[in-house]
């Protein structure tokens, strides 16, 4: 009789235990849902700044090359012309 109340004792407990466990689990798959999606907005926020620096980049890129000072100081050379004048 002494055995069957230690089980009854230790199944309350052991429902107690797991009743506990899945309200915490809860709780923090929760929170940890809200954590992704906030990780999901930065990231989409920082996939579109990166996309608008990069064509500001592009922008200045193209301004720059095509500049008068640009290309009198790095003005390209024909490998032809070279190749041709040496012949």
């Amino acid at each position: 009789m002494e055995t069957l109340i230690k089980a009854d004792i230790f199944f309350f407990i052991t429902s107690i235990a797991v009743i506990v466990l899945l309200v915490i689990s809860i709780f923090a798959g929760y929170y940890l849902v809200q954590i992704l999606r906030n990780f999901r907005d930065i990231s989409n926020k920082l996939k579109k700044a990166v996309d608008l620096a990069e064509d500001d980049m592009e922008s200045i890129h193209d301004k720059i090359v095509g500049s008068w000072l640009f290309n009198l100081i790095f003005h390209k050379k024909n490998k032809k012309s070279k190749n041709s004048s040496k012949k």
